[in-house]
């Protein structure tokens, strides 16, 4: 029978051939698809920032889950975003330069909650943290945006919560820290679960014994006092179900779930929400656990080829002027008291605060020079420090500032130490905080909003190739030349990295400014071009025999010169 050819086995030969591939199909994608590429120089990198709900939406039938979730005309509701609309827009965002992406939880959520009127469309609201939302696609479409991203020299940063789940029980009485059973109450109405679904955070339920033995969950009321370091770490934010981080349990569970991600998908780097609800040492154990079970995320990523996995927390704190009481508190979530290191990077919120302030609130410059030395200072990793203008939990920079102050805030943050990240929507000069950027979607306005040719696309995309082309703008050393201690004026910083030097130069006034005596360390006759005006200024600068220059900015302006190496 060797060798012989049997008619009728075709089909079942067939048949079985299929069966396999279904069977193995997983396993052949994921070889097909480009998902653990190496860890870039994470310094050097250009971050979009996007609301996936709001950004694009790639897959119509995916909107609405029939729950009662989905309106777009509602700010609380679902407005079709997904994960296949990011791919679709991977030649729109790096056009404007970026060269990752940085998306809100795609975890599966709880999609309505009646107790506070508002949907989870956002993603930070978990029911489980192994699953993709059906509002957000498949599984199968978040490794097709991480290859495709791989593909084009790009990379994906997910957004994590380790602090709580969704807001699924709550006290309709008085508390008692003795007896958490004492009138615990379930979200009944909770749309479309009322309880997560994945172990062990489905042991929500301290009326039973075993799962208050459990102790997954902090059994505590909402946080009333922020400045009670107690009730921030172990009560409810705003309602949200609070785990109990210190429990090995809870620990493994976190690990494990959010290594998943870096196996399944390829995930990059992770932004870490709420990060000053949960304690320093959770992160300890989260990046560094040797647990055979589930490693920590450093070992998961390793194992992955990612050398360099980032991870940044979320601080949400600025420090008034010439203090700086809470940038010291964002440090010990980088660096513990005995040096080492927990978490690679933190948002930069003291730069924040401060830009804002001076950008906007007409503060004196000089406040400005001194939040950049002291975040020299104090962080010892500055340049893994995301820098940022906005944001989804803060208005729009434009709600309240000017298309020129805008410009001279995206001008700092693509010239100073720290990873610049753009929130989805400035490049076409939002003022809605959450608007959707396509015509279906929330505050839209009935069009579409991926124009390439919109003045900030343009703007923002010049300051990125700039800031990739010369090393000096992402690894240089900041030193302050010239700034106003008494009100908006000239603000001008040196930065210098090996051979290269660059002067940026701004005026938050709304007059002329002479610059002061510039010492700009280099040699007579060396020549300064002008790279990036959002003024009239001379297009370049000469050093003067004694190394200084001096100039005149506009109102409102913006600058940065460069030296040739």
């Amino acid at each position: 029978m060797q060798g012989t050819f049997i008619p009728l086995a075709r089909p079942l030969l067939a048949a079985v051939a299929s069966a396999f591939l279904v069977a193995c199909g997983s396993s052949l994608q994921t070889d097909q698809l480009d998902l653990n590429v190496p860890s870039p120089e994470w310094q050097d990198q250009i971050v979009y920032f996007i609301l996936t709900d709001r950004f694009s939406d790639g897959d119509p039938t995916n909107d609405n889950q029939g729950a009662g979730e989905f309106d777009p005309s509602n700010n609380a509701k679902y407005s079709g975003g997904d994960i296949r609309g990011i791919q679709q827009k991977i030649a729109y965002i790096q056009g404007l330069g970026a060269t990752a992406i940085w998306l809100t939880p795609p975890v599966a959520n709880q999609w309505w909650d009646p107790l506070v009127n508002y949907g989870g469309y956002h993603g930070y609201w978990a029911a489980n943290f192994e699953q993709v939302d059906k509002h957000m696609g498949s599984l199968d479409d978040y490794r097709q945006l991480s290859s495709a991203l791989h593909k084009t020299g790009m990379y994906l940063i997910q957004d994590i919560v380790v602090n709580h789940t969704g807001d699924f029980f709550y006290y309709n009485g008085s508390w008692d820290a003795a007896a958490p059973a004492l009138h615990w109450a379930r979200n009944t109405a909770s749309v479309p679960v009322s309880a997560p679904t994945q172990a062990p955070f489905d042991m929500d339920n301290p009326t039973d014994p075993a799962q208050q033995a459990a102790a997954i969950y902090h059994w505590t009321p909402d946080i009333s006092n922020f400045n009670d370091e107690n009730q921030l770490l172990n009560y409810q934010l705003y309602g949200l179900d609070d785990l109990n981080t210190e429990n090995p349990v809870v620990r493994e569970a976190l690990r494990r779930s959010y290594g998943y991600w870096i196996s399944t998908v390829g995930v990059d780097a992770f932004r870490i929400d709420t990060a000053f609800y949960v304690p320093q040492a959770f992160f300890s154990d989260f990046m560094y656990s040797s647990a055979a079970a589930a490693p920590g995320i450093r070992q998961v990523a390793q194992n992955n080829g990612k050398q360099n996995f980032l991870a940044f927390g979320e601080g949400f704190a600025t420090d008034a002027a010439y203090d700086d009481a809470n940038s010291q508190k964002i440090e010990t979530y980088m660096v513990d008291p005995n040096g080492a290191d927990i978490l690679p990077g933190m948002l930069n919120y003291p730069l924040y605060g401060t830009m804002g302030d001076v950008l906007n609130g007409k503060h004196p410059t000089a406040e400005l020079g001194y939040r950049i030395q002291n975040m020299m200072q104090v962080f010892r990793r500055p340049y893994l420090m995301p820098t940022f203008l906005d944001n989804h939990d803060v208005d729009r920079f434009l709600a309240d500032g000017t298309m020129a102050a805008l410009q001279q805030g995206l001008v700092l943050i693509m010239t100073l130490p720290g990873i610049p990240v753009v929130y989805y929507g400035t490049e076409q000069a939002f003022t809605e905080q959450r608007g959707a950027m396509f015509a279906g979607g929330y505050a839209s306005g009935g069009r579409d909003h991926f124009d390439t040719s919109a003045p900030l696309y343009q703007f923002i995309a010049q300051l990125a190739s700039l800031r990739k082309a010369n090393k000096v703008l992402s690894r240089g050393t900041p030193a302050i030349l010239d700034r106003n201690s008494t009100g908006p004026g000239a603000f001008v910083y040196k930065m210098t990295y090996q051979a290269a030097t660059a002067i940026v130069a701004i005026n938050t006034s709304d007059s002329d400014t002479a610059t002061g005596t510039l010492k700009t360390g280099l040699p007579s006759g060396t020549v300064l071009a002008n790279r990036v005006a959002t003024g009239t200024a001379p297009q370049r600068l000469v050093v003067a025999a004694d190394g200084t220059v001096t100039t005149s900015l506009p109102p409102r302006s913006a600058f940065v010169w460069m030296a040739a190496e």
